[in-house]
């Protein structure tokens, strides 16, 4: 083989193809790369924002229940005792409620001495 012979296949079908191969090679690196920390980044981000979302309007759903449940029992015993003092009353009301609530749940909990 002599080295005229190299230089005149210069025009074959490998060393045409030899950029669409390094194109295609560093086309498929970058959508690897992309795939491993972009893309998991750009899902992260999606839940956490929709996580605050529904956090923001679970709080806000919360905050209207508490509201209407205290002027429920303000008008419900405004009616019973015709007091002056029926939402303080409100108050102690709902509040005795969380109260035993959270009993209930200390109750129910798992305590470490168990484990």
């Amino acid at each position: 083989m002599d080295s005229d012979d190299r230089f005149d296949r210069e025009d074959s079908p490998e060393t045409e193809d030899f950029p669409i191969k390094v194109a295609g090679l560093l086309e498929a690196v970058a959508t690897r790369i992309r795939a491993m920390t972009v893309d998991r980044v750009a899902r992260v981000i999606k839940f956490v924002t929709l996580g605050l979302v529904a956090l923001t309007l679970v709080g806000l759903a919360f905050i209207f229940f508490l509201v209407g449940l205290f002027r429920i029992a303000d008008e419900l015993l405004r009616k019973a005792c015709d007091c002056g003092y029926s939402m303080e009353l409100a108050y102690a009301i709902v509040g005795g409620l969380f109260l035993v609530f959270g009993a209930l749940l200390w109750r129910k909990r798992i305590s470490r001495g168990a484990e």
